[in-house]
This record gives structure tokens, sequence and C-alpha cells, in this order.
């Protein structure tokens, strides 16, 4: 038995270590899945009273249940269907880690993956140039073939690297420490290399956060000052950088260039449209499948060039921000379920400043995404929930 439950918890460690690459290995998690929901009985007989304990298990459970509840009451259930089967993943993650005691493992292999995932960009990025003798890569697609998963999330799973490695450092040996801190500064010279926007903002609050809270203020202000100005380096000598996050454009001023080349500034204003409309279901919302047919109306009716309207229907952009999705798919009611978990989860960790970092990035990066939209996000939501309700003993990391 006790090789069974070692067994166990390294299926699930690994199933961890794949998230990043989920895109790419989709296949391998989904097997992993299956491996442990046949093992789980057999170690954890009593997994139903351990998953009720997790109060904050239970409220993300609710939540996917009011989603399709919803839907099915609706009548949308056939149409929602494509959202509500990357659910099930998440309830299925938060029960088979029903028999994980230590978080710390979790975010260790999380941590080495994603740096893997970043020593793999570099050498893409580097035979780009040396193939090409071109530097420019602020496009999106372009800079997404380069990297081990497209921008947006390569942010996210960097920003959470930054935000793990945070919660290991406190606790962590020498030898660790220093593959952490390596780890953490290569997230950052990838994130400012890439220009990942969102990423950039929320590992730069995180560490301000962190040296705030741990340094006193005058040693802080100094540290600060050091970051400022190697981040203020990297916008002076990375064009890229700088046209990708300022939207820099001799042509034009720094609004209309947002109107034209930021999606969300045309999406945000169909959406606050769409739930200003009189069809819209205040309280249960429209669905996720009629909230996109309501959108790509709007952007019918709101885009007048013809090459941008076509590459919004073909994307098929959905709101781009977990809040507003919640809210006119599933309601007040939905957002109001959504918001508690958020809460229940920073009443847990209120007395942890690094687990506080961890909510910090659900928090923001639910500001420009959809993660219920997308399996690898749907992943991630589930593996900060998992983080943020195990609680770890405080001994020394890798002491045993």
């Amino acid at each position: 038995m006790k090789t069974l439950k070692k067994t166990y918890n390294y299926l699930f460690f690994l199933l961890v270590f794949t998230i990043p690459f989920e895109d790419d290995i989709r296949i391998i998690p989904n097997i992993l899945i299956g491996v442990l929901a046949v093992i789980l009985p057999f170690i954890e007989k009593n997994f139903k009273h351990f998953l009720y304990i997790k109060k904050s298990y239970l409220v993300a459970i609710g939540l996917m249940f009011f989603i399709g509840l919803t839907s099915f009451i609706n009548g949308t259930i056939s149409d929602d269907f494509y959202i509500i089967k990357k659910l099930l993943i998440l309830i299925a993650v938060l029960i088979l880690s029903v028999p994980i005691k230590k978080h710390t493992s979790i975010l260790l292999f999380f941590i080495v993956s994603v740096f893997l995932g970043n020593i793999i960009s570099i050498f893409n990025i580097v035979d780009y140039i040396l193939k090409t003798e071109n530097f420019e890569i602020a496009s999106g697609q372009k800079i997404n073939d380069l990297l081990f998963i497209e921008r947006l999330y390569f942010g996210f799973n960097n920003s959470l690297n930054v935000a793990f490695s945070l919660v290991l450092w406190s606790k962590a040996r020498k030898k660790l420490k220093i593959f952490l801190l390596i780890s953490i500064l290569l997230s950052v010279f990838m994130l400012l290399l890439v220009a990942s926007r969102m990423a950039i903002i929320t590992v730069f609050i995180i560490l301000l956060i962190k040296i705030f809270y741990h340094i006193n203020f005058k040693k802080s202000l100094i540290t600060v000052a050091l970051v400022l100005g190697t981040i203020s380096a990297f916008f002076l000598l990375n064009d890229n950088l700088a046209k990708r996050f300022f939207y820099v454009d001799k042509k034009n001023d720094f609004v209309h260039k947002i109107r034209e080349w930021e999606p969300r500034f045309v999406i945000w204003k169909c959406s606050y449209i769409h739930v200003k409309g009189t069809t819209y279901s205040l309280f249960f919302g429209d669905g996720f499948y009629k909230t996109q047919q309501n959108l790509n109306k709007c952007y019918i009716d709101s885009i007048s060039k013809e090459k941008r309207l076509k590459f919004f229907l073909e994307t098929r952009f959905n709101t781009h921000n977990q809040y507003l999705d919640l809210l006119m798919s599933k309601g007040l009611f939905g957002l109001s379920i959504f918001l508690f978990l958020i809460y229940w989860l920073y009443t847990r960790n209120k007395k942890d400043i690094n687990k506080l970092n961890i909510l910090l990035v659900l928090v923001l990066f639910s500001l420009v995404e959809n993660f219920f939209h997308r399996q690898i996000g749907v992943y991630l939501f589930a593996l900060i929930l998992v983080v943020l309700t195990i609680t770890d003993s405080e001994e020394t990391i890798l002491n045993e």
C-alpha cells in the first residue's frame, strides 16, 4: 500500500509537470488522470470525507454544478458543452488531489517544468534570429510559434513560476534557493524579452509586495530603484518591448493605437452593450454559446474594416475577462459564486503573503483571459486551488 501511495503521488506530480505543455501533449495529462482515477479508491477510501472538509473545493465544484445546471435548465447544454467538458477536468483534478498532503512537491515540479519550457523557448528564439537575422518578434503569431506555449499563457505560467518560487524560497535549502533564483530571473528575463504585458505588470507587483514585506523601507526603495532601472533598460534596449507594451507608433497617438491594435477595446465595449441590453438575463446569464453569438453580432455592427472584422469573426473572440464571461454567460449568481471562491481563498491564506501573491496572479489574469474556455486555463485554475488549499508543515524543503 505504501508503494502504491508513493506511485500515486509521483503520478500526480507528473500530471502537474505536464500542465505548462498541455497544448502540445494533451493526451498525456488525460491518460494520467485516468490512471490516477483508477488508483484513487485503493489508497484513499475516505476521499469523499476529505473532499468535504476542503471548503474551497466544494465552492469550486458548486460553481461547476451551477454552470451545468443553468445550461440544462435553459436548454443550452448541448451548445455550452464545449465549455462544460473542459470544466469537468477541474472537478477531476480537485478530487484526485485529495490524497496529496504536501504542496511543496507540486510547486517544485511545476517550477522545473516552466524552467524547461523557458530553456526550449530560448533555443527556438536564438535559432530564429540566427536563421533570419531579424530580432523583430513583436507580431503575435510569430512569437507564439517560438515559445513553448502562446504568449498569454506563457505569461500566466511564468507569473505562477515566480509566485511559486517565492513560496518555496523561505523554506528551501541553499542549493534549491540558487535554482529558484535562477528560475525567477529567467522568467523575468523571458517576460521582458517577449513583452508579455499583463505578466510583466503582475510579476512587478508581486516582487514589490515581497520586497516591502520582508525588507526595511530604506532598503526596499533602493531595491525597487534597481528593479525599475533594469526594466527601463530593457525598454530602451528592446524596441520590440516598447512597441508592444506602449503601442509605440510615430504616426498615431497612444489612444488611437489602442483602438486599432487592442482587441479588448472592441470586445469589452460589445460586452457592455450586451449587458445593458433588454434581452440579457441578469441573474442567470445567456449561456456561453449565446453570449459568443451576441458578441459576434456586435463585432459586425461595430467594426468597419473588413479585414479586421474577418479576423474577429474567424478568431471568435470571447470576452477576454473571466469576470465578464461569467456575468454575461451565467449572470450575477455565477459571478457571485466565483467572487466568493476568491474571497474564501483570501481568508484562508491572508496570513501568508506568498500564498496571497499566488491568488493575485489568478485575480489579475482573470481581467484579461477566460481561462475556463481553455483546457490549460482550467488546469492552471485547478492547480492554484490545490496549492492554496493544501497546507504543508514548516520543515525545510527537501529535508527528506
